[in-house]
């Protein structure tokens, strides 16, 4: 047990019996994800794998409360853990804990004292009229505009739903809304990784409900990660804005809130200064964060039922918005009850949708539907299950590789824009990273085959046409942690080999001098080791990435333990329109029963 971390970490506390036990079980909940333990929990489960299991009978909550110079508690936070309740945390979690409540509590009582005003200035606004002729029909409520009313009148506002829900579009309506009031709003747009910032700054760029006299002022919007947000300090965990040094700024727009750590929110909201609004968006049904935490889920599962509001926001908002019946929670118990709105209707996939149909099995577990998908020969149009793991299924689908491997021998800047495009339309996706199955295992199998065809050659590492993925942040590179690049020749230098990234930044294209498109810059391989390989890559680092094919692939084994319908939910969602999944009935049932928990105590806090 000596090279177990938290046996190591509980030895520091030898002298008390009565908490080594629990300060093993906080650290290695901690690792899995959890911010603290419920010590009313069974000591089979809080304590498995505790060696001193001699006197384990001894263990207890009561014993807990006596330790007063090791434990604080809500008013007393100068020791090393904390005891609120029946949760038990590592100090510094519970502070993140609290960081995360009292701004979220700051924003919506700054809010609180607006919104008379923004009330009556909805009722004029043009922007607002215009939303509310464009309605969708089809639907008995618009919750597009609904959150966009909500958005406006709150300084906090959560905006969660499944793809195609229009998370994007929403906020393209909030916005027109805001600038109509103000057209010198400063705007932040951020997001936990680039690829995932940089893709909400392009659809909002392409969306057709932005009016034309505010397209160029978004346009003009730069996207950002949270660490480039705050300002990374080089080797430090701290960053330029925090509580002292707030970031300046009308609204932040935050994108796929599910991939943020506890950490890093309680780190961002502390230099989200009250009079901001703050938006964040995200589906609360997929992965968590790698980090620990589930925040995104955490503060939606404070509201017992969605889109039930209090009565004095539901007569606010039927008021402003026409011919449109919302159902007022009887008794609030949340303080998100008035902040958090799921949009429900998907534009991508529609009600007899194969990819939507198979991603609503898959999350709520619909053991019965799954079965049908091998009875009845797959679940619909664009969706093959693969369960024999068919070699020639592998092969049809790496195929599509090849349409990215320009075959002129000197590059231009535009043909490495388009063959970075055109890989970024398809992706191999696993679960795990070891074996045949694994992201090693796959990646290696897709060189080997073009090397066959001569298409590419692997013998230096960093080959012509190598696609790759950052795994480490370098802000001073603006460069971030899941950034795709591709190995090319410089244009300018044809005996040096560059990594080329689509960038954020923008500038005019020369035959279309008022069209705005992203380009491409290029970096020597000696400033970025941290690269891998990305033919394939893991679930988790395709959060925030969209893809036109998918081939996901899953362990043979049933028994490997990250196996959850949130895993396997995300990566079906990651396509756009054709999905191949290589699995067997077991694995894909053992998944969807499998579920992420997570423990905190925001929502009991909330």
């Amino acid at each position: 047990m000596a090279d177990n971390p938290h046996h190591h970490f509980a030895s520091f506390f030898k002298e008390q019996k009565d908490l080594q036990p629990f300060v093993y079980a906080a650290s290695k909940s901690l690792a899995e994800g959890s911010i603290c333990i419920d010590v009313t929990g069974s000591s089979e489960d809080l304590f498995e794998d505790y060696s001193d299991k001699e006197t384990e009978e001894e263990f207890s909550v009561a014993g807990l409360k006596k330790l007063q110079s090791l434990i604080g508690n809500e008013s007393n936070i100068k020791k090393p853990f904390v005891l609120h309740g029946n949760n038990f945390y590592i100090t510094r979690y519970f502070n993140y804990e609290t960081q995360i409540i009292e701004g979220i509590k700051s924003l919506i009582e700054k809010g609180a004292g607006e919104q008379g005003k923004r009330l009556d200035w909805l009722k004029g606004s043009e922007e607002f009229k215009k939303l509310l002729e464009s309605r969708d029909g089809t639907m008995k409520t618009d919750w597009q505009l609904v959150a966009s009313a909500m958005a406006y009148l709150n300084n906090f506002t959560i905006i969660t739903g499944g793809p195609g829900t229009g998370k994007t579009t929403t906020v393209a309506k909030i916005l027109s809304l805001l600038f109509e009031e103000n057209p010198e709003l400063e705007v932040k747009l951020a997001a936990p990784t680039g690829k995932a910032a940089m893709r909400m700054k392009e659809s909002l760029s392409a969306n057709k409900k932005i009016p034309e006299r505010f397209r160029e002022k978004i346009n003009a919007l730069n996207p950002y990660t949270l660490h480039r947000l705050l300002g990374s300090k080089h080797l430090s965990p701290y960053f330029k804005h925090n509580r002292q040094n707030k970031l300046q700024a009308d609204v932040i727009i935050v994108d796929e809130a599910s991939m943020i750590d506890v950490a890093l929110f309680a780190k961002f909201i502390d230099a989200v200064d009250p009079s901001t609004r703050l938006i964040i968006l995200g589906d609360q049904d997929q992965l968590t964060s790698v980090e620990a935490g589930s925040l995104l889920g955490d503060l939606c599962n404070t509201v017992g039922a969605k889109n039930y509001f209090s009565a004095t926001t539901s007569n606010a908002l039927e008021e402003i918005l026409s011919a449109t019946k919302l159902n007022p929670q009887a008794e609030v118990e949340s303080l998100l009850q008035d902040h958090v709105v799921e949009l429900q209707h998907s534009y991508r996939f529609d009600r007899h949708s194969a990819l939507g149909a198979v991603s609503r099995s898959v999350i709520s577990n619909d053991q019965n539907a799954i079965q049908s998908w091998f009875e009845n020969g797959g679940p619909g149009e664009n969706i093959q299950i693969d369960p024999n793991y068919s070699e020639e299924i592998f092969k049809d689908f790496i195929r599509n590789f090849e349409t990215y491997i320009d075959r002129n021998k000197k590059s231009s800047m535009e043909e490495i824009e388009a063959s970075l495009k055109k890989f970024n339309e398809l992706r191999i996706l696993a679960v795990i990273k070891n074996g045949k199955q694994g992201v090693a295992g796959l990646n290696a199998a897709v060189e080997k085959n073009l090397s066959k065809k001569g298409l590419i050659s692997t013998k230096s590492e960093f080959y012509d046409h190598r696609p790759v993925i950052v795994t480490k942040n370098h802000p001073d590179l603006q460069l971030f942690n899941g950034d795709i690049g591709l190995v090319r020749k410089d244009p300018d230098d044809d005996k040096k080999v560059k990594i080329w990234f689509l960038t954020e930044d923008q500038k005019a294209d020369q035959e279309n001098p008022d069209k705005e498109r992203p380009v491409v810059r290029g970096y020597s391989p000696g400033l970025l080791t941290d690269v891998e390989t990305v033919f394939a890559m893991t679930v988790h680092k395709s959060q925030g990435s969209e893809f036109k094919n998918v081939l996901l692939v899953m362990p043979k084994s049933e028994e490997v333990p990250i196996l959850t319908r949130e895993l396997l939910y995300t990566g079906i969602t990651r396509a756009k329109k054709n999905l191949t999944i290589q699995g067997t009935k077991e694995v894909l049932l053992k998944s969807a029963a499998g579920q992420v928990k997570r423990a905190s105590g925001i929502a009991n806090r909330l």
